[in-house]
């Protein structure tokens, strides 16, 4: 593959160096790698969209809600995140009853105890050769996040859907060729790769300002409303949710099979009307539920 450079790029798009060095750093420009103090870039890379452009598909209006701050605070520094956390048991616990009422909401009756047993290095024969990997790369991919601090980017985004389905689909991590599964308010449905590209603009210039579980709540339930990829939409949504709020020392939160009806209402009610209050209480009190497994709620 032929690769250039950033005055290269530069001249062939039409914007200024500066310009491209920013998308770059903002992992807007694909595949573009950092080689000590300057970037190479695929000479085949497309043009990235234009900020300006990108405005109409935001998704504009959004009222998050409130946390209990001082509560979270005083959980986050009891239960700090680190590597030992992860590998622990409590972290475990999380993971396995989390996928599995996220693969029941997918419609995959899969027991608790089949999961327990994945984790622990067996086989199931009843289980697939996919669900085996799925299960493994799932848990091997949340715990991961121990280490990433910085903002997501899109680049991030198409390396841990590649991570899940590692083994399955090695091609993994483009974004479908479609439209979001819902829209916002009602509005038109916009291309899956515009509107990921609009949503990490405004996490970049707004959301991820917001406290951390807040931040967490917006990024999930659009996730969940664009649907990035064809399949396991509901794992790598959870899988950013839980990203996000490991990144500002929170740990992941518990989902249980009894609770879908009670998300998607809260859901509805967010890119309906967007008042994501419901949402953010939903996901604060499953956070709660981690917290509790150990022994400080």
């Amino acid at each position: 593959m032929k690769y250039i450079g950033i005055k290269e790029a530069a001249s062939k798009w039409g914007i200024s160096e500066r310009r491209v060095r920013l998308m770059c750093s903002e992992g807007r420009i694909e595949g573009a790698i950092k080689l000590g103090w300057s970037w190479t870039i695929p000479s085949d890379t497309p043009k990235p969209r234009d900020g300006r452009e990108l405005r109409k598909y935001k998704n504009m209006n959004i009222r998050p809600g409130t946390v209990d701050v001082d509560k979270l605070s005083r959980l986050s520094e009891a239960v700090p995140i680190t590597k030992e956390l992860v590998e622990g048991k409590v972290f475990d616990l999380i993971v396995r009853r989390s996928l599995s009422a996220l693969l029941s909401y997918s419609g995959y009756a899969i027991r608790d105890s089949d999961i327990k047993a994945v984790c622990s290095g067996k086989i199931v024969p009843t289980l697939s050769l996919d669900m085996h990997l799925i299960i493994v790369n799932f848990r091997s991919v949340m715990r991961s996040f121990a280490s990433h601090k910085e903002p997501w980017v899109i680049k991030d985004m198409k390396s841990i859907y590649s991570r899940l389905m590692q083994g399955i689909d090695d091609g993994a991590g483009e974004f479908r060729d479609g439209f979001t599964r819902f829209s916002v308010r009602g509005e038109e449905h916009i291309r899956v790769a515009a509107q990921m590209e609009a949503t990490l603009m405004q996490y970049e210039l707004s959301w991820r300002h917001l406290h951390g579980l807040i931040a967490a709540s917006v990024l999930y339930a659009e996730m969940l409303r664009i649907e990035p990829y064809e399949d396991y939409n509901e794992l790598f949504s959870y899988l950013m949710l839980s990203g996000e709020l490991m990144r500002h020392g929170l740990l992941p939160p518990i989902f249980e099979k009894d609770m879908q009806d009670e998300e998607k209402a809260a859901f509805s009610l967010a890119i309906g009307r967007g008042n994501y209050a419901d949402f953010t209480a939903f996901i604060e009190r499953a956070v709660e539920s981690s917290y509790k497994e150990a022994g400080h709620v």
